[in-house]
Formats: C-alpha cells, sequence, structure tokens
C-alpha cells in the first residue's frame, strides 16, 4: 500500500490508478442520512437532486433571467444574454465554479451586441447535480455539452473557457472545428496523461479526520503539477467539509480581489450539502480518463486556423504560465498574429478581471469578423 506521503505526492503509476469504482458510504446512503432532500431519477435511473431556487435568490450582481435545457433526463441551467439574432458567444466555466463566474463578463458582451449563452455544468449551480460521483466522467460531461450545443442550435460558436471549461471546450472544438468561429482561452488546457499517472484511492472514503484545506493543499505550493494535482484530488475525495467555495474564495484573494461574504455565500449557492457536491468533489479526478481521446482532439486542434486567442493570469502559478501560452499558441495555427496576453489575476480570472477580461474578448472579435456559414450540428460518437 502507497504511504500518505506518496499518495500527497502522486506520480504513482499502476494499480489503482484508473477512475473511481467504489463509494464509502454509497450515494444512497448519503441520501438515506438527508431525508428531507428529494431524490430525482432520469428514466435512465440515474439519481439526482435539485438545489432548492430559494438558494439562489438575490445573488449579487447576478440579475440574469435563468434559461434551461433538458440534456439526458438531466435539467441544465445556462443564461442567454444580448439580442437573439448578435454572434453566438459560448462561455465554460471550471470546477467548483458556475456561470456566476461570468456575472463581470456578461453584461459587457451583450452590450456589444453578442448573444451570450453561458451554462452550468451538470452538477454545478442552478444545473441538476447526479449524486454519485462516478457519474461525472470526462468523457459524459463532454457528450453532455455537446448535446447543450445541438440542442441550442449553435454554430459559427465564439468559445470562451477557463480550468474544466476549457478541457471540455478545447475537446469539442478538436472534435468539431467547423463549429467553432473563434476561440479564446485562460488558465485552462487540453490535458493528455496515458496512461494516467494519478492515484485514485480504493474505496473512495470519507475520512472525517480529513485535514483542512490549507494542511493538505499547502505542503505542495511551488510543486510541479502532478504533485499538487494529487494533493488536490485526494482532498476533494476524502474531505466531508470540503467548501467549494471558500476554495474559490482563496484563489480570488490570492488573485488580488478578495470576496466580499456575499460573494461567497453566492458560490457556495448551489451546494447546501455534501449530497449537492459530487461533481466538485469527482472532478479533479477525471483528469485520470483524459487520454487518447483528447489526444485525438490534438490533431484538430493542430489544424484550427481560426481565430484562438490566450490570456494568461501571471497568478495562476500551475496555468497561467509563459510555458503554457507559448506551448498552446505554437500548436495552434489560429493563434498567429494576434495579441495574446496576460492580467495580473489568478486562476480565477473571470473574477479577478472580468470587465477587463471582457473588452479583450470584445476587440479580439471586433478584429477577426466572422466569415463563415453554417454548418450541420450533428455530433458523431
Amino acid at each position: 500500500m502507497p504511504t500518505t506521503e506518496q499518495k500527497q505526492r502522486g506520480y504513482l503509476q499502476g494499480e489503482r490508478n484508473g477512475t473511481i469504482t467504489t463509494l464509502i458510504p454509497a450515494p444512497e446512503e448519503l441520501a438515506a442520512a438527508e431525508p428531507e432532500v428529494t431524490v430525482h431519477h432520469t428514466a435512465d435511473g440515474v439519481a439526482f437532486v435539485r438545489t432548492p431556487e430559494e438558494r439562489f435568490a438575490d445573488l449579487p450582481d447576478y440579475p440574469f433571467a435563468p434559461h434551461y435545457a433538458v440534456i439526458d433526463g438531466l435539467q441544465m441551467h445556462y443564461l442567454d444574454e444580448g439580442p437573439r439574432d448578435g454572434e453566438t458567444v459560448l462561455l465554460l466555466h471550471g470546477q467548483p465554479a458556475s456561470s456566476y463566474l461570468y456575472r463581470r463578463m456578461v453584461t459587457p458582451l451583450a452590450e456589444a451586441g453578442y448573444r451570450v449563452i453561458a451554462p452550468d455544468l451538470i452538477g454545478f449551480g442552478k444545473s441538476d447535480k447526479p449524486i454519485d460521483l462516478r457519474f461525472h466522467h470526462f468523457e459524459r460531461q463532454v457528450a453532455l455539452v455537446k448535446a447543450f450545443i445541438q440542442t441550442l442550435g449553435l454554430d459559427a460558436i465564439s468559445l470562451f473557457a477557463q480550468d474544466w471549461g476549457s478541457c471540455i471546450g478545447l475537446r469539442i472544438v478538436g472534435d468539431r472545428p467547423d463549429l467553432f468561429a473563434r476561440v479564446a482561452i485562460s488558465n485552462g488546457g487540453l490535458p493528455v496523461f496515458h496512461p494516467p499517472i494519478f492515484y485514485i484511492p480504493e474505496p473512495v472514503e470519507l475520512d472525517p479526520a480529513a485535514p483542512s484545506m490549507l494542511e493538505a493543499l499547502g505542503p505542495t505550493v511551488g510543486d510541479p503539477f502532478p504533485v499538487a494535482f494529487q494533493a488536490w484530488i485526494n482532498f476533494t475525495l476524502t474531505s466531508p467539509g470540503f467548501d467549494p467555495a471558500r476554495m474559490i474564495a482563496f484563489m480570488c484573494a490570492a488573485g488580488g480581489r478578495p470576496l466580499s461574504e456575499a460573494e461567497i455565500a453566492a458560490y457556495n449557492a448551489p451546494f447546501p450539502s455534501l449530497l449537492f457536491r459530487a461533481a466538485p468533489r469527482a472532478f479533479p479526478s477525471m483528469v485520470n480518463q483524459c487520454g487518447t481521446r483528447n489526444a485525438a482532439a490534438w490533431r484538430g486542434l493542430a489544424g484550427f486556423t481560426r481565430p484562438f486567442l490566450h490570456v494568461r493570469g501571471t497568478l495562476d502559478t500551475q496555468f497561467g504560465t509563459q510555458e503554457m501560452q507559448d506551448s498552446m499558441i505554437t500548436i495552434i495555427p489560429g493563434a498567429k498574429g494576434q495579441p495574446h496576453t496576460a492580467l495580473e489575476a489568478g486562476h480565477y480570472i473571470q473574477d479577478n478581471k472580468g470587465e477587463e477580461l471582457a473588452a479583450l474578448l470584445v476587440d479580439f472579435f471586433a478584429s477577426n469578423p466572422i466569415n463563415i456559414s453554417p454548418v450541420s450540428r450533428v455530433f458523431g460518437a
């Protein structure tokens, strides 16, 4: 058995390197512990919960009307702002955020004449939340966003994405580049780990004695990505006290813009209890599922000639590095000649520098007018 130190520091190849298998407690046991919460089921038998709407009342700086699409029996929430006949801008968030992360960008983009679509990924925000961690597989999340694009009939898309939104968004661009008119990425990428290099405990078991977030992650600050991310996987899977909003607050403060208590409460609104947190708990371990199909998508990205912009947050020491920016714009031909830049911001650059980032996107879009025809939106397997 690997030691605690080995598990924290990662680089563990071999046994138990795959996906989540056994959960303790099981999802139905978690549900039984909260009998006041209604557990719904899709026609395919997926158990999920739905955050009560009252938890989203009066979120600061989030005056947007809710919209919903039903994807595989699950309700997926999205914002739809700006003129319906405007060019489509698709904003994809990461973990453990939601469309609330884009609250400072939606209005400037809409006022510039764009139709702004910002979904909450399944498991986040106002979207339905499957309670089994094993539901949240990378390929399934990619498929859900593909189905969302097809359901809304989106094409000639201008994408902006960050964190896991970048992973999912870039994967779809690589698979279906014809659907995208422009792409902008910040503090994220499309990883390929084959074979997987991260340790997934078997079984995944909540640990009442789990350390705090700072105690768990602090020793890995400054360490290489696999080390720091292994600690993040361990913490999110095993800590019953994992507080998604406090993590975002910590990262936002590190990026130069501390959140107010009202903003922290807004980020935590989707997650009233552990039963609602399967997605933010499971998403980090999805990195183990980023393998050969992502590698194939990179072939599509290597042929993507439409405009591509990279904006990095200089205070994000893992994903905002010059090296990461350089590697991406070297591979993707559409990046040539574009004004790639950096903002003094952390990982959640949308919250740190929302208005400034929106202005950069408006300039990028205006400098690269769309001149393509609508395409078929039917996705293959």
